[in-house]
């Protein structure tokens, strides 16, 4: 017995309902007396009698996917079934396989999507379907408040989805759309690099140009190029890992401030020889397109980035209100599990992380990407301010992005396909990454797996500051580099070096989600019980070196 999930395309829908089937064919030879070729693409014309419970209308040939199952759950296959008679509607085609092939048919939706949790590929979904799946699998992270914002996906310039989802303010219940705007993080490096390419196509400065020649006296400059600041291969400190950004992060800073703080850090190595993300870099880079052009970065971007491309909803974060700026969260105990998140000032974010957009500008930004409106990316070495990765058999251009006043982003393109998608949200989580993957792949018709509810999701409010006391303390990842935990009545909190302190979600004893990063932690403890160590997703482990921690 073979099992077939049907997504059908009608000639009409019933209430915009869209038939999808799973048909069990005990006799899969009886394809023949429908008219039906497997893995065919010829179409023949065998005499099909209206006792076979098929009646003749006119519509279209057209190519059905079928995902099927066999009886060994190691065999999974696809099978193109192409009507042989023009005539044959899908529904009547359904019908048919449920009367003549000692079929059972069920299912208007789960089944099909069971099957692509399974991990079944098919042709490319139509416009419906995605719009379905994508709601389904956008759910289980909107009950676990990890995602609130706004997604919107496009195939060969059509839009396909666009739309709100969460609360773009919590308290006040206002939901967002595709015009809401958010702070997207690292995208802006995208946009950093694209005015340092627009200088350099109009002639006003040249990637290997040494940063000293436009920052003149800056520490280590003559060794530092443009293109070393581009790729992240300067060796100059991030400023997250800085003790004045960890004592400072509410004080507004200047960019002379900024540059003599920077110069004041050794640097991590060696300009050009390896690679180290630096936030700091693109800080210097904005500082550079506003000595060559004469113009604050903010206004720079604006006059020629955004404006040509009719980005009437991107600018540039500031402290204070931005009309249409949807309110930044963390990660927070129940029952709400958000929180206001930090007020970090934005002038520390300058060209790395310092711009608000909607969805529908960063559409916009992504043509124009793929278009070389501005930048000529074939012709570099790399596409700077991008990553670059292969996925589902094609180029992928994409960056993901998270700023500390509670936002996180993610746009992906894909070349072969013309597919775009972008995730903005206004809950700091590095979970809109995941979920771009994952939307791609409904859209492309690959494997993808819909989230499951976390175990420790909606556990009840604890409110017990003796339980959560013992895992305080600081946490040695390197010599340089610690976590600190603190606790709480309702739970712990942990911060990185920046000293920004965010919730953990309680799942059991010594098992807690950090949802920000979106990884496990899990706390190990000596015979004698006590708390030795922090384990981060398995992929570090952090020794305990304080047992009397802050509170």
């Amino acid at each position: 017995m073979a099992c077939f999930y049907i997504s059908l395309r009608p000639n009409y829908r019933k209430n915009n309902a869209l038939p999808i089937v799973k048909i069990c064919i005990t006799k899969p030879q009886l394809f023949h007396r429908l008219g039906l070729c497997l893995n065919c693409t010829k179409q023949v014309h065998p005499k099909v009698s209206p006792k076979d419970g098929v009646m003749p209308l006119k519509t279209t040939r057209r190519r059905l996917t079928l995902s099927s199952k066999t009886s060994d759950p190691s065999v999974s296959r696809r099978i193109s079934l192409i009507p042989r008679l023009r005539w044959f509607s899908s529904i009547t085609l359904a019908a048919a396989l449920a009367l003549l092939c000692g079929a059972s048919a069920s299912g208007m939706g789960s089944d099909i999507d069971s099957a692509k949790a399974a991990g079944v590929s098919e042709q490319k979904p139509t416009a419906e379907i995605v719009s379905s799946r994508v709601d389904s699998f956008v759910s289980p992270y909107l009950t676990m408040r990890d995602f609130s914002g706004s997604i919107l996906i496009a195939r060969a310039g059509k839009v396909l989805v666009s739309r709100g989802y969460g609360f773009a303010d919590f308290d006040r219940r206002l939901v967002p759309d595709d015009r809401t705007k958010y702070g997207i993080g690292s995208i802006t490096k995208t946009m950093t690099a694209a005015g340092i390419e627009l200088l350099a196509a109009q002639g006003r400065l040249t990637l290997a140009d040494p940063i000293v020649r436009h920052l003149p006296g800056f520490k280590n400059g003559d060794n530092i190029t443009i293109t070393n600041l581009l790729a992240h291969s300067s060796g100059l400190r991030d400023y997250n890992s800085w003790p004045q950004f960890a004592s400072g992060w509410a004080d507004a800073i200047s960019q002379s401030e900024f540059l003599a703080a920077l110069q004041a850090q050794p640097l991590d190595f060696s300009p050009g020889t390896r690679s180290g993300y630096s936030n700091s870099g693109y800080f210097v880079l904005a500082a550079i397109i506003e000595r060559v052009s004469g113009l604050p970065f903010a206004e720079f971007i604006q006059r020629e980035l955004f404006r040509p491309l009719g980005m009437i909803e991107s600018g540039s974060l500031k402290d204070g209100v931005i009309h249409g700026l949807a309110l930044g969260y963390d990660a927070g105990f129940p029952p709400s599990r958000v929180q206001p998140a930090a007020s970090v000032r934005t002038s520390w974010l300058v060209g790395s992380g310092s711009v608000y957009a909607s969805t529908q500008d960063l559409y916009r930004w992504l043509q124009a990407t793929r278009d070389e409106t501005f930048v000529n990316l074939s012709t570099l070495s790399y596409p700077y301010g991008w990553g670059k990765e292969t996925r589902f058999g094609q180029e992928v251009l994409e960056q993901n992005g998270r700023v500390p006043i509670g936002y996180s982003s993610y746009v992906a393109l894909y070349s072969r396909d013309d597919l775009i998608v972008i995730v903005l949200s206004n809950i700091q989580s590095e979970v809109v990454k995941q979920m771009g993957v994952g939307l791609a792949a409904i859209v492309l018709g690959e494997r993808y797996e819909n989230p499951r509810l976390r175990p420790g999701f909606n556990a009840r409010q604890v409110n017990d500051d003796e339980l959560f006391s013992a895992y305080t303390g600081r946490y040695e990842i390197t010599p340089e580099i610690a976590l600190t935990v603190r606790s709480v009545a309702k739970g712990i909190l942990i911060a990185g070096p920046d000293g920004i302190f965010i919730p953990l979600d309680h799942e059991g004893r010594d098992r807690f989600f950090f949802r920000t990063l979106y990884v496990p932690i899990t706390f190990e403890r000596d015979v004698n019980g006590r708390v030795k160590a922090l384990d981060w997703s398995g992929q570090f482990k952090a020794k305990r070196l304080h047992e009397d921690a802050e509170h």
